[in-house]
């Protein structure tokens, strides 16, 4: 059971994201102007949900910063043998938190050299500066959201409903773990941002998420 606000393992149990570290925070780290919150986010579903469960209820009332310096300091307890999958559940929703995680991410990076990789929905009011060298995406729900921001500096991520073709189209490539079964470890595209990705609605919620896309 944890009983942490924030923590992190050293591999993932994940079958998409392959061997990989990643990183878990009570949803207080989240944004409140996130569509999915409460319908249909991933991490409120299936095995992670009991995770997030177990987060929120040890944070409490915990701020974003509290929340973020204890997943700063479980990023510094990871011993660095294999990328790192920033907030499986949670988000920086300030600038505040996002420099202290990234700070976190940097000094992990710095001892293994191995990348550090996530997706904000706090894109309209973090500054992507503040995420320093982790490859961060935007996670948008509409085209429009994507071209909003690329102009504040950030790559993009998009949820569609589902992939009508394994092909890169007008720009947005389909995720390969999707389409060709690859793990995150072996895709290695979000490690660098480049191509706006999509993900297709999936989980136990993926009918939630369709109709919220709708």
């Amino acid at each position: 059971m944890i009983t942490k606000i924030a923590t992190a393992v050293e591999k993932s149990g994940n079958s998409k994201t392959g061997n990989v570290s990643a990183t878990y925070a009570a949803q207080g780290s989240c944004p409140t102007t996130c569509t999915l919150r409460g319908a249909g986010c991933y991490a409120e579903t299936e095995r992670v949900g009991i995770a997030t469960k177990q987060l929120n209820a040890a944070a409490g009332n915990a701020s974003t910063l509290d929340i973020a310096i204890a997943e700063a300091a479980a990023i510094d307890a990871l011993n660095g043998t294999r990328p790192l999958r920033l907030h499986v559940v949670g988000d920086c929703a300030d600038d505040a938190a996002a420099l202290i995680v990234s700070a976190a991410a940097a000094r992990y990076t710095a001892r293994s050299g191995h990348p550090v990789w996530t997706y904000t929905h706090a894109w309209r009011t973090v500054a992507r500066e503040s995420w320093g060298a982790v490859s961060v995406r935007a996670s948008c729900e509409t085209v429009a959201q994507i071209a909003e921001a690329r102009a504040r500096g950030y790559s993009g991520a998009i949820v569609v409903a589902g992939h009508a073709s394994p092909k890169t189209i007008d720009g947005i490539t389909p995720c390969p773990q999707q389409t060709k079964g690859t793990t995150c470890a072996d895709c290695r595209l979000c490690f660098a941002e480049r191509a706006t990705i999509a993900f297709a609605a999936h989980g136990s919620k993926a009918s939630t998420v369709r109709a919220t896309l709708a």
